[in-house]
């Protein structure tokens, strides 16, 4: 957003408002500390030192910010608790903003898992079963490519949501009353960044989920040559869990989506600016993904297990197959906005600049 919509919101405030702003300043992105600060001035408030707001933040030559990514030495949280608190706090004060920005993307991927299935269904429906389906390379190979085409268009449709959540988590911090359409309508001033940015962190999670498939299967390779057996549990949690490792440690880089959306930062500056701000953050990153991913896991599922249990006397109407899938997208839906609001805040917090702008690391450069 650029300073000026900061202004015409701030003006309209009264100045209860603006100090309550004032007070929370850590969490307002630059051209909002900016544009506080003054109104704040305008209107002769006069507000404390350490408010984070200093007439340092001004460019010398313009009225437009030259944001400084600088890490935190002070202020840090004081528990992965009090954070997830916070993201819980704010998921729930915008409940119903966050479903509707989150259940697009949601019938996208859905769309996108069932007909690459059916698609997949169908070409493994004529193969043969056995060893014998090892000889057909083609078809498996476009059996994959389908399964990786859906993967990836739900990746896309996710990435949109989590640059439309950085834009409304801002928005609200801001004092603004944010909305799902225009959450999304201002991705498109930074959606050549935005693009270049997703296709780069889905290569490094094809990457690392690719070796942590080969590691689990050299784990495997050792075990039956010590003729250890283990069993199915073992092997299951053994490559979901260096999945889940790998996607930790991917998601140092995952602040980069709202260092791009919210202070116009260049691709590698963004990658960079993600790995400085998460340095010692690990259980963080860990109770956000584990949250998304072991939540959103057992809320997708959990219609379909549930309607497994159901025993009929004669077999169910055709439509009813479509219950525990609507069921599933909602549950989905309401799980899933969390890590983006988490990974948003975090962004939002550590990001603060605190000092006049370093001409070794500008963003806006």
């Amino acid at each position: 957003m650029q300073i000026q919509d900061f202004v015409k919101v701030y003006e309209a405030k009264s100045d209860e408002e603006l100090i309550q702003l004032a007070v929370a300043s850590e969490q307002l992105t630059s051209e909002a500390r900016l544009a506080l600060q003054g109104e704040l001035s305008r209107r002769q408030i006069k507000f404390a030192e350490d408010s984070r707001i200093s007439q340092q933040d001004w460019d010398s030559d313009d009225v437009a910010p030259v944001p400084v990514i600088q890490r935190l030495g002070h202020g840090e949280w004081q528990g992965v608790g009090d954070f997830l608190a916070q993201v819980l706090r704010n998921y729930h004060a915008n409940y119903w903003l966050y479903f509707k920005i989150t259940a697009p993307a949601v019938i996208i991927s859905t769309v996108a898992v069932i007909t690459s299935r059916k698609e997949a269904r169908e070409i493994l429906h004529n193969l043969p079963r056995g060893p014998e389906l090892l000889a057909h390379h083609a078809e498996i190979l476009e059996v994959s490519l389908i399964n990786y085409s859906s993967w990836m268009v739900g990746l896309i449709a996710f990435d949109f949501v989590f640059g439309a959540t950085c834009i409304a988590v801002e928005e609200g911090g801001a004092g603004f009353t944010p909305s799902a359409w225009r959450s999304f309508l201002n991705l498109r001033d930074r959606l050549s960044s935005f693009l270049r940015l997703g296709l780069v962190l889905f290569v490094l999670l094809l990457a690392a989920e690719a070796i942590s498939i080969l590691l689990a299967t050299g784990v495997l390779w050792v075990l039956h040559q010590l003729r250890v057996h283990p069993t199915s549990l073992v092997i299951w949690g053994l490559f979901y869990g260096l999945a889940g490792v790998a996607v930790l440690v991917v998601s140092r880089f995952f602040l980069s989506v709202p260092a791009v959306i919210l202070d116009d930062c260049r691709v590698w500056q963004a990658m960079f600016c993600s790995d400085t701000l998460t340095k010692g953050k690990w259980l963080t990153l860990a109770a956000l993904i584990a949250k998304s991913l072991v939540g959103g896991y057992i809320a997708g599922m959990c219609p379909f297990w549930l309607a497994s249990l159901i025993q009929f006397s004669a077999p169910p109407p055709s439509w009813f197959g479509w219950i525990p899938t609507i069921a599933s997208m909602i549950a989905v839906t309401v799980v899933e906005p969390t890590m983006f609001v988490g990974f948003a805040l975090l962004y939002l917090k550590m990001a603060a600049p605190d000092s006049a702008p370093d001409k070794g690391y500008s963003p806006r450069n």
